[in-house]
C-alpha cells in the first residue's frame, strides 16, 4: 500500500514529492524491472504486530511480543518468527528459523528487513534471534544465503 500513492501520481504524470514514502510501480509496468528492488517489505497488523521481507528465494518474518495490532502500529523490539526457503519449500511448510544451518540466511534477511523498516520511516528495531536448533551437517552457503 505504501507504493500506491506514488504510483497513482506517476501514472497521472504528476511529480512524486521527495518526502513521500514508497516508490512508483510504473517502471515495472513499463518493463524496467532493474528500476525496482529485489525484495518486498510487508507490515503485518491484522492479527499481530509484525514485519516481513521476501526475496525470490527467502521469506523472513518477525513479531512484536505483547503488542496489540489494534493499538500499536510498531515496536522497538521484535522476535524472529519464521524463515522459509521458497525455492525448496514454495508452500511454506517447513519453518527454518533458528536452525544453525540457516543462521547466515536469517542474518542477511534480518539486515534487509531492518533497512527496509528504516526506509519506511521506522526506527531500526532490536530483533531477537530465535533459539538455536542444531541442524546436522547441512549448511546454507553464503551464495545461497544472499539469494
Amino acid at each position: 500500500m505504501i507504493d500506491l500513492p506514488p504510483t497513482l501520481l506517476d501514472a497521472a504524470g504528476i511529480d512524486v514529492p521527495g518526502q513521500m514514502q514508497g516508490r512508483s510501480l510504473m517502471p515495472l509496468l513499463r518493463g524496467s524491472s532493474d528500476a525496482w528492488q529485489e525484495e518486498v517489505f510487508v507490515q503485518i497488523s491484522e492479527t499481530e504486530v509484525g514485519r516481513a521481507v521476501r526475496t525470490k528465494r527467502w521469506k523472513y518474518g518477525v513479531t512484536a511480543p505483547g503488542k496489540d495490532p489494534e493499538k500499536d502500529s510498531g515496536s522497538d523490539r521484535y522476535v524472529e518468527t519464521y524463515l522459509y526457503d521458497l525455492q525448496c519449500d514454495p508452500y511454506e511448510l517447513t519453518n527454518l528459523i533458528g536452525l544453525e544451518s540457516h543462521r547466515e540466511a536469517a542474518d542477511r534477511m534480518m539486515a534487509r528487513l531492518q533497512r527496509r523498516m528504516q526506509e519506511a520511516g521506522e526506527a531500526v528495531p532490536r530483533i531477537e534471534r530465535a533459539p538455536a536448533i542444531p541442524a546436522g551437517q547441512r549448511r546454507v552457503s553464503a551464495a545461497e544465503a544472499g539469494a
